[in-house]
């Protein structure tokens, strides 16, 4: 039988113009899932994984690396906040955390040491350097991905004839397994077209068509896919899923299909919000969910957030519904409210060509929660421009956990408490 899959994909783009001839570089046997290459439309290497059952996360990060994982949480929630606080009434908001910071981890070792230091700073702590943070992403993706839960890849598409570093592919295939291959930007639409093929193929059909407003003057596009596909711990029963009301914050009620489920959960109770994890297989990963007290709405509990407050296991009868939902963000200015500039201005990008500038920062996401799983998809495309151009017995009497208002919710792994996802549900979109 098919499982329900939890899938998370990011692609960055970034322009510049043409490369030199670059050589992959595989120093590290890391035990890659099996996997078939072919070539993509577009010159790309493309792999294929076979999926293997799941596996438990093994990850031992050391001291400084669980700093450099909080503060990339820290920056997320910062960012997600932002996005929330701007988006329309009764808009669902999600984005991928993780994808976003590899694509900028990625980006990172082609910035002058100003830009990068910045970058740096903002997403991993001061003191880190960009040998800390390829390090630390090189040992995540590893773990990650022989949990067979996850996959990340990782690609460059170039613009022929256009002069690029080429230690800045070496550096990006050395710690992030990137492919190169080419790509005539002048034929916007089949560059377009091939850059979604990729995406497509590495969220497993979940993200079919990307917010990607490249152009002539685009040179190079950076791109990170990260999948994740995993079934909860204790699936819901489907003949228990019945219709019921969800209310949008506006007041208006929605009939929607509503799981259930009595079992022990982690949980936690504050004055403006509740909170609950719901593990999926080995605890490896978790769904934490925060909902709103009445008198409180998702925007109002956002800075007091915190998903490291759950407790101790309670019998919980949990009332989730079931849904789906697209989204796309444009996120370049949010980065610069947050503080992230140096690199994103003309001459940063040094260690890759000079005249390069970021053009966009955007992210397309697909959300799907049902009774055996979940599924999600983020697509991230940063673009840089040509500037010259269960318990025991004696239970006690279980709580109510009805997710039938707008609701916050985080995917993250249980060891490190990265965030893959972190996202909003304001409304049931219509199936």
């Amino acid at each position: 039988m098919k499982k329900t899959l939890f899938t998370l994909s990011l692609l960055a783009a970034l322009v510049l113009s043409g490369c030199n001839e670059n050589n992959p570089i595989d120093p590290i046997d890391n035990n890659d899932p099996v996997e078939e290459p072919f070539i993509r439309t577009g010159g790309i290497v493309d792999r294929i994984f076979k999926r293997e059952d799941p596996a438990p996360l093994r990850l031992s990060p050391s001291s400084k690396q669980m700093g450099y994982a909080q503060m990339g949480a820290d920056f997320a929630q910062k960012l997600f906040n932002q996005l929330c606080l701007k988006a329309k009434p009764n808009e669902n908001v999600c984005i991928s955390p993780l994808s976003l910071e590899i694509a900028l981890g990625m980006l990172a070792n082609g910035a002058n040491d100003e830009a990068c230091t910045e970058l740096l700073d903002i997403i991993c702590g001061k003191g880190a350097s960009i040998d800390d943070l390829n390090a630390w992403y090189f040992t995540l993706r590893n773990a990650l991905e022989a949990t067979n839960c996850v996959s990340l890849a990782n690609a460059m598409w170039a613009q022929p004839d256009f002069p690029i570093k080429p230690d800045f592919f070496s550096v990006n295939q050395t710690y992030y397994d990137a492919e190169v291959g080419y790509l005539d930007f002048t034929k916007t639409q089949e560059a377009v077209d091939s850059i979604c093929q990729w995406a497509y193929d590495h969220t497993y059909g979940a993200i079919r068509a990307l917010n990607l407003p490249i152009n002539e003057f685009t040179r190079l596009v950076l791109a990170n896919a990260t999948w994740f596909g995993s079934q909860w711990y204790a699936p819901f029963l489907k003949e228990m899923t019945k219709k019921d009301i969800f209310t949008k914050a506006n007041g208006e009620k929605q009939s929607v299909d509503m799981m259930q489920q009595t079992n022990d959960y982690r949980y936690a109770a504050f004055k403006s919000y509740c909170l609950l994890e719901i593990p999926f297989e080995y605890h490896s990963f978790s769904m934490l969910i925060a909902l709103p007290n009445k008198g409180y709405t998702t925007n109002k509990i956002l800075s007091e957030i915190d998903w490291g407050q759950l407790k101790g296991e309670t019998l919980v009868n949990l009332l989730f519904p079931k849904f789906n939902f697209k989204t796309t963000n444009t996120l370049l200015s949010h980065l610069k409210e947050l503080g992230i500039e140096k690199i994103l201005s003309l001459g940063a990008l040094s260690g890759i060509n000079e005249e390069l500038v970021v053009e966009f920062i955007n992210q397309d996401v697909s959300v799907s929660f049902d009774e055996k799983g979940a599924e999600m998809a983020a697509v991230t495309t940063i673009s840089s421009k040509y500037t010259a151009g269960p318990g025991g017995n004696d239970k006690p009497e279980p709580i109510n956990f009805f997710v039938d208002h707008p609701f916050v919710f985080a995917l993250r792994d249980n060891v490190s408490h990265n965030i893959l996802f972190i996202g909003k549900v304001e409304s049931i979109e219509e199936n």
